[in-house]
C-alpha cells in the first residue's frame, strides 16, 4: 500500500471503522510488520491527545481530585494539547512523504514528553499513583503461557513479546491465537488485560480482567488485583481503595499486598 492507503486503514483502525476481517488482516499485518505496528501505537497515543472526547475523559479519571486532575486542567496543559491539535490539523491538511511523515511522529511526540514532564515536575510526592503502581505491579510471577510442548506458535511468540515489552504485539499474537482457536482460556485472557494496562488502554483493560472475574474459574480471583492495578494507574484512587479493600475482606490473590498498598494510600 502507498503511504496514502496505509495513513488511511491506519486511521479507520483506530476509529473502528473496519470489519471484523479487515480488522483481524490488519492486525496480521501489523504482526508481520514491526514498523507497522510502531506507527499505529504512536498514531494511537497521539489520538488519545488531540482528540476531544479522549482529552476530555482524562478530566474524569480522578474524582479525589488529586494532582493529576489539577496538572492536566492547568493553563500550562492546556497550551501543549493546544498545539497538539494545530499541528495535527496541519498534518491531515497535507499530502507528506513517509520522511517528513516521522518528522511529524517525532515533533508531535516532543509534545506528549512535554506534556509528561510537566505533570512531573507538578508533582514529585514519593506516594504518587505512578510510584506505586512500579512498586506494586510485580509481572514476575505470572504464569508462563507455553508450559506444554505442544504450545501454539503464536503463543510462544506473545510470552516473547511480552517479556521484552513489546506488549502491542504481545496483544496482536494473543488476539491471532484467540481467533485462530475461536477460544481463550484464564491465562491468554490475563495476558491481555495486562498488555492492554501497560500501554494505556484501561476502559478495555478493565473490560478483560472483568471478564477474568466472571469466568467462574481458580484464577477468577487475581482479576480483582489487576483491576485495583488498572484504577491505580489511572489515578481512580477511590475505586482502587474498594477493590483493595475486598481483597482483604476475601483474602482473595495477592490479599497481603493489598493491605500494604492501602496503607500506602491511606
Amino acid at each position: 500500500m502507498n503511504d496514502q492507503q496505509r495513513t488511511l486503514i491506519i486511521d479507520q483502525f483506530l476509529r473502528g471503522n473496519l470489519s471484523d476481517a479487515e480488522r483481524l488482516q490488519f492486525k496480521k499485518e501489523m504482526f508481520a510488520d514491526p514498523s507497522l505496528a510502531e506507527e499505529v501505537q504512536i498514531n494511537k497515543n497521539l489520538f488519545a491527545m488531540f482528540e476531544t472526547d479522549e482529552w476530555e475523559e482524562i478530566h474524569h479519571l480522578n474524582k479525589d481530585g488529586v494532582a493529576y486532575e489539577e496538572y492536566i486542567l492547568s493553563e500550562d496543559a492546556k497550551k501543549i494539547q493546544q498545539a497538539i491539535t494545530e499541528a495535527n490539523k496541519q498534518y491531515r491538511r497535507t499530502s507528506i512523504s513517509p520522511r517528513k511523515r516521522y518528522s511529524w511522529y517525532a515533533v508531535a511526540s516532543s509534545f506528549v514528553i512535554l506534556l509528561a514532564v510537566g505533570y512531573s515536575l507538578w508533582f514529585t510526592d514519593s506516594n504518587t499513583p505512578e510510584n506505586l503502581y512500579a512498586d506494586y505491579s510485580d509481572l514476575s510471577s505470572l504464569p508462563s503461557l507455553t508450559l506444554r510442548n505442544d504450545a501454539d506458535k503464536l503463543l510462544s511468540d506473545a510470552e516473547q513479546l511480552f517479556l521484552e515489552k513489546e506488549y502491542t504485539n504481545a496483544l496482536i499474537a494473543l488476539e491471532l491465537y484467540e481467533a485462530k482457536y475461536k477460544t481463550s482460556n484464564p491465562s491468554t485472557i490475563l495476558y491481555k488485560g495486562i498488555c492492554l494496562l501497560e500501554t494505556n488502554n484501561f476502559n478495555k483493560a478493565a473490560e478483560t480482567f472483568t471478564l477474568l472475574q466472571n469466568s467462574n474459574t481458580l484464577d477468577s480471583d487475581k482479576a480483582y488485583w489487576y483491576l485495583a492495578m488498572t484504577h491505580l494507574k489511572r489515578k481512580d484512587l477511590k475505586t482502587t481503595k474498594s477493590l483493595l479493600k475486598e481483597i482483604v475482606k476475601n483474602k482473595y490473590h495477592n490479599h497481603v499486598k493489598a493491605n500494604q498498598l492501602l496503607l500506602q494510600i491511606d
